[in-house]
């Protein structure tokens, strides 16, 4: 762990990362491999919910959009109809080290973004969380178990629940059904300079200065 103590604090979120799986992971763990979204989606989850508090949610969101990039990556070294992408893949006789990647990181955490969005937001979000982990303490979880206890805790929603494409977002392989929507306000930040850059005439290029970075964080310029 002290070796991603970033002088720029730009390596923190791995912290969040490993601190959040005390509650989802450790705390609450997955009952097989095929639920591992369980450890890792609550845990993308919870880290970035961190950054939001540390940096602002803009910086959440900016986060939570490059992982839909990562997993969009994932989907296209797999492939798009690869069974190795569903949020819960059947990993009967399958090597589970080569079923790893950042599926059920990434696909797990825009899941449970999307619902965020759908049920009223980060703190009603939250509060489900909180409550899921007390509930199944030191022992270890399915993927039904996890759903049905979404349904019992919002059961004032479970019209907007029904409408959730279940079997598009856990059991289809590929991208999931629907894209959450992001605050582009940082990455828009990152898109105008980057067009500046590939429109500029060679003429152009003495109006470019390290000033032009100065207001991006380091997770922008990368």
């Amino acid at each position: 762990m002290p070796t991603v103590l970033a002088g720029d604090r730009s390596l923190a979120s791995v912290i969040a990362h490993e601190i959040s799986h005390s509650w989802t992971g450790n705390l609450v763990t997955n009952r097989t491999w095929e639920n591992f979204w369980l450890n890792e989606g609550h845990t993308v989850y919870l880290e970035r919910r961190i950054d939001g508090l540390l940096y602002g949610d803009q910086f959440r969101q900016f986060k939570a959009l490059g992982g839909w990039k990562e997993l969009q990556n994932a989907v296209n070294t797999f492939g798009a109809t690869n069974p190795l992408t569903n949020l819960v893949p059947n990993l009967h006789e399958v090597d589970v080290d080569a079923a790893f990647s950042s599926v059920p990181y990434e696909k797990g955490f825009a899941l449970l973004f999307y619902l965020e969005q759908l049920l009223g937001g980060p703190d009603v979000f939250l509060g489900f969380l909180k409550t899921y982990i007390q509930a199944f303490a030191y022992k270890s979880v399915t993927t039904e178990e996890w759903k049905t206890f979404l349904y019992s805790y919002f059961k004032d929603k479970v019209e907007i629940l029904d409408n959730v494409d279940w079997n598009g977002w856990m059991h289809t392989p590929g991208m999931p059904p629907v894209q959450p929507k992001y605050d582009m306000t940082l990455a828009n930040a990152c898109i105008l300079l980057g067009n500046r850059w590939t429109e500029a005439k060679a003429s152009d290029l003495s109006s470019f200065t390290a000033a032009d970075l100065k207001e991006l964080s380091s997770h922008q310029q990368t």
